[in-house]
């Protein structure tokens, strides 16, 4: 297949569903499939790449300021720039399908396409592009919600990453079946570490960008109690290793003081994937009491790195939890998570079972070949009509 990719997020800007994108792109191409990727500038990135598989990345002139996220004001300067070279793309190439990242502010211009040059689209959801999702873009969604269904309409498939988010999407407009592909994790990149953890000191991690809808806010002041049992049952020292840096982080420093946790939160910031590997590789489990999500990543990094996983209930945690952590809502969060520090033998053992899961259902192989699936549906579903 021939299949165009538009996506205003691919590495080195973005989060998951950068992520995301990158590796579907990998394997496509992998594949022998021809693709071309329409994505945003960002500083002095490349106008124009081949990735090693093969894929021709196009990064379009836009206003993104930001390495990680983008205001509405840039995703719209991204989607003029990409509607411009796709008409002018189009006129010399054919396409079979088109896969687009997201709804917004990609899915307008896939609509265009397939008005214009009859190419079918798929659409992937990232979680911010269905309406009612982000409180900052709450009052462009009710002026958005017409152009959203128009493009829902149209698609030839609609996928989600968890079911959380699939329902999401569905009470949003429901007269549209939607999809579940689970995200995947390079688990080639991302393994168990070969060190020995500290006797001296159980590691808790939690990594991701800091805003509010993380959750730290509600475990870091129950971190003083936690230790002394910890400290009681098992010798050794609790910290809450926080990597990631953004507008909350102020306010977590705060109220980490203010609450007597110092000793037993340290903030890193940002680091690089390297960086964080090693991170992963050395703490004891893995916390995300986060209010909502799509489908963490990195809960999914944390697997592949043999890590037991405390997390709540948001969307994403019924697919990636079973019998390698434990999924606690806010108000039983710290006690679950005391459960599994206390108990060596249990958390080693939801560590296995992480890996178990990562192979068994989470390899980017596998997860390209179910959306290779669905693309090929769609082009012999528009083929018919």
């Amino acid at each position: 297949m021939k299949i165009l990719i538009i996506s205003h997020e691919y590495p080195p800007i973005g989060g998951g569903g950068a992520n995301a994108c990158f590796f579907l792109t990998r394997e496509f191409a992998g594949r022998g499939h021809l693709v071309t990727v329409i994505t945003a500038q960002y500083a002095d990135l490349a106008p124009h790449e081949t990735t090693g598989e093969g894929a021709r990345i196009v990064r379009v002139p836009c206003r993104r300021a930001d390495k990680e996220k983008s205001s509405f004001p840039e995703m719209l300067s991204y989607l003029c720039s990409a509607w411009k070279y796709a008409d002018a793309l189009l006129k010399k190439e054919s396409f079979d399908i088109c896969l687009t990242f997201f709804g917004i502010p990609s899915g307008p211009l896939a609509l265009h396409l397939k008005r214009k040059y009859r190419l079918p689209y798929v659409v992937r959801f990232g979680g911010g592009d269905i309406p009612g999702a982000q409180k900052r873009f709450r009052y462009l969604y009710a002026v958005l919600a017409p152009a959203v269904r128009a493009v829902w309409k149209n698609a030839g498939r609609l996928i989600a990453n968890s079911e959380g988010l699939k329902k999401r999407a569905l009470a949003f407009e429901s007269r549209y079946a939607v999809d579940i592909i689970e995200n995947g994790v390079d688990n080639s990149f991302f393994v168990p570490g070969q060190c020995e953890k500290r006797t001296d000191r159980l590691t808790v991690l939690f990594v991701s960008r800091l805003i509010e809808g993380k959750g730290l806010q509600y475990l870091i002041p129950e971190l003083p109690k936690m230790q002394e049992r910890v400290q009681r049952e098992t010798g050794r020292a609790l910290q809450l290793v926080i990597v990631g840096d953004g507008p909350y982080r102020a306010a977590l420093e705060e109220l980490t003081a203010r609450t007597g946790a110092q000793a037993l939160v340290r903030f890193e910031g940002r680091k690089d994937k390297e960086q964080i590997r090693r991170y992963y590789q050395t703490a004891d489990l893995f916390v995300l009491p986060s209010l909502s999500e799509g489908m963490p990543n990195v809960v999914l990094e944390a697997m592949a790195s043999g890590l037991a996983i405390v997390m709540t209930p948001c969307e994403g945690s019924r697919e990636l939890v079973t019998d390698n952590g434990i999924i606690a809502s806010l108000d039983g969060f710290s006690e679950a998570l005391l459960r599994v520090c206390v108990d060596e033998e249990e958390r080693i053992r939801m560590g296995h079972n992480s890996l178990r899961r990562v192979e068994a259902h989470f390899r980017w192989e596998s997860i390209g070949e179910r959306y290779l699936s669905v693309l090929g549906d769609s082009v012999e579903k528009s083929s018919g009509e």
